[in-house]
Formats: structure tokens, C-alpha cells, sequence
């Protein structure tokens, strides 16, 4: 395999899709669980892919404020104040939400809303206090780790898989308690499995796809979709090209993972994150300079891909009805299963 395969190029625009397609999107609740949005990602095209996601119609979208074990407590908190000032600078169409009423209320205002998540416990540190010190900041979700092991939980590419930390078992409890979502995307399945049993409320996995469609490390097991369903959480299905089994990330391939998870749980159990990357060549660059965080997967070096946009889930909407999907079902995928689950948790 080539490390800068030829890709198809990416969807920046919705075409073709019927008028009963864009009705149903237009009314229903849209809702993205993860965007990353670290400081040299996704966030200096905030006045560009933030108002492309207004503009497709998607409601809310949840970014990312850390991830991995890059960045230490100051850090964080002073990018978490930064992005909060940019919002409250935007404030004629992007609104900060800390409930689900401020997001159907963003909705009425035809704003965007967002949130912030942490693709990792790393910046709690070995301090449970820091959880609602991040919640009240605007955190509302984050995963028990990224990749690799810390102090709570091992990550999904470990060799070893010990499962939750006496540690970890304490801040699910403290998320709980919050009113934070405990996340499984990127932890190893043992640790998600424990992290299930503690957890008093309904659990997620923000962006990650089954791996009995695509066997990639990053993906969830039947068994992790069953027991995240059974407790009354959500999957949401990624859009990373590798994850889907698909460089060039096709609405098709979403549609392949998200249908098997909605016929294993049912359509109320299913949601998207697509994790979106607008800059290809530097989260290729930056994936393949950090082996033991990403190694080699099915014999396979991580290379250049395409990562799902906005405008597919209005492509994913029409492949739903087109699939018998009920207009009810497609309202939960959008976004309402989401709204569900954070209404019961988020304080």
C-alpha cells in the first residue's frame, strides 16, 4: 500500500439529494458528538468549518479541547477560556451549550451550538476535584483514555489490556456524580467492559465503529455495543477513512457500519461522531510519527485518508429512508438519541 494513496475527493456539498430528504434533515435535530478542535487542528478554520456546519444544518457539535497525554492542566484550561472567548465573540450564530434546552433553543436561533469534550482523562491528572472544575468550564463528555494506558484505564493499543484502575473505577464514579459522559471510544475492551459495570448511567462511545465490519483496533466489539446499549447509551458512528474501512470514507461505508450496529441494538442505541480532519497530510504525518500510539494495524502502516463531512449526513439521511429506515429512527440517528442520554446525565 502506497503512503499517499489517490482520494476520491472529499463531499463539501450537499447535491442531489431528494426534497423529502432535506425536509426531514431540515426539521430534525442534528447533532455531531465529536469534532477535534485542539489548537493546531481543526481551530484556526473556526470561521470557516464552523459556519460549513451551520450552513448544512447540523445543531450541535461537541469539540475536542484535549486528547492524548499532551497537554497538562494549565494548558487546558487556558485553551478551554480561549475557545469560550472565541464562541462568546461569535455569539450572532455560535452559542456555548450546557444543556439540551440550549441546543434546541440554537436551533430556534438557527446558531450553532457546541460543547467541549477531552479525548482522554489526562488533564484531570490524579485529581477528582478537577472533573467538576472541568464541567463547569464546558466539558460534558470525555473518554476514560486515548490509545495508550494512564492512570484511569488501557487504551485500545496496548498489548496488554488490565482493564479500569482502582483510580479509573473512582473517576467514573466522580463523571457520574458531575454529570460528565463516560466515553469508551480509544480504550481497550476490558476497560470499557469494567468501566460499563461501574458507571451509574447511560454510556458512550462518541466516535467509534463495529469491529465485526471492519477488525481495525479502534473499532468496538459486538459485546461493547451490547453492553453500551444495555445501559441506555449511544454508539455513534465514526467517519475516519481506516475506521470505515474506506480511504476515501463514502457515505456507503457509514451506511455499512451504521446499519449492522442499528440491526445488533436497534436505531435508539445509534448516533454520529464523525471526528472530522479538515488538514489530511498533518493527522497522517502526526499518526505515523507516534508509532506506539498508533501501531500497525492488520499488517497495515496508518496513511493518507479521507475523514467524513457534515454534508454525508445528509447524504446518510436519504440511504436510511431509501433502506426502509422510519422517519422516527432517522430522527433519533440525527440527533435526538443524543439528546436522550445527555438530558439524563448532564446536570
Amino acid at each position: 500500500m502506497t503512503l499517499n494513496p489517490i482520494l476520491k475527493p472529499r463531499i463539501e456539498k450537499v447535491s442531489g439529494v431528494t426534497p423529502n430528504t432535506l425536509r426531514l434533515f431540515g426539521e430534525s435535530l442534528v447533532w455531531d458528538m465529536l469534532l477535534p478542535w485542539e489548537p493546531d487542528e481543526n481551530s484556526p478554520q473556526i470561521d470557516s468549518l464552523l459556519p460549513r456546519f451551520r450552513g448544512v444544518g447540523v445543531n450541535f457539535v461537541s469539540l475536542t479541547l484535549a486528547s492524548g497525554q499532551d497537554m497538562g492542566i494549565e494548558p487546558t484550561i487556558r485553551y478551554v477560556a480561549r475557545v469560550r472567548r472565541e464562541i462568546r465573540e461569535r455569539s450572532d450564530w455560535l452559542v456555548f451549550a450546557g444543556s439540551v434546552a440550549d441546543v434546541r433553543r440554537a436551533k430556534r436561533d438557527n446558531k450553532l451550538a457546541v460543547a467541549f469534550n477531552f479525548q482522554d482523562t489526562w488533564p484531570f491528572q490524579n485529581c477528582l476535584d478537577l472533573v467538576q472544575v472541568y464541567y463547569d468550564l464546558g466539558v460534558r463528555s470525555a473518554l476514560l483514555t486515548y490509545n495508550l494506558r494512564n492512570l484511569v484505564a488501557d487504551g485500545c493499543a496496548e498489548q496488554a489490556d488490565a482493564g479500569l484502575s482502582r483510580f479509573g473505577a473512582q473517576v467514573v464514579r466522580e463523571m457520574n456524580r458531575a454529570g460528565m459522559l463516560v466515553d469508551g471510544s480509544h480504550s481497550g475492551f476490558c476497560s470499557t467492559m469494567d468501566a460499563m459495570q461501574v458507571c451509574a448511567g447511560p454510556f458512550i462511545f462518541s466516535h467509534s465503529n463495529p469491529f465485526a465490519v471492519v477488525p481495525h483496533y479502534r473499532n468496538i466489539r459486538d459485546e461493547q455495543i451490547k453492553a453500551c446499549a444495555a445501559t441506555g447509551g449511544v454508539i455513534e458512528i465514526n467517519g475516519v477513512g481506516a475506521f470505515l474501512g474506506d480511504n476515501d470514507a463514502s457515505t456507503e461505508a457509514i451506511f455499512r457500519c451504521l446499519d449492522y450496529t442499528v440491526q445488533l441494538v436497534g436505531a435508539k442505541h445509534v448516533g454520529l461522531g464523525f471526528d472530522y480532519i479538515w488538514d489530511l497530510d498533518r493527522i497522517a504525518q502526526w499518526v505515523r510519527d507516534r508509532p506506539t500510539m498508533w501501531p500497525m494495524a492488520q499488517g497495515q502502516a496508518f496513511v493518507r485518508q479521507n475523514f467524513a463531512g457534515a454534508e454525508q449526513m445528509v447524504e446518510l439521511t436519504e440511504m436510511m429512508l431509501d433502506h426502509g429506515y422510519e422517519e422516527g429512527a432517522i430522527r433519533g440517528i440525527l440527533g435526538e438519541n443524543w439528546a436522550r442520554v445527555c438530558e439524563a446525565v448532564w446536570k
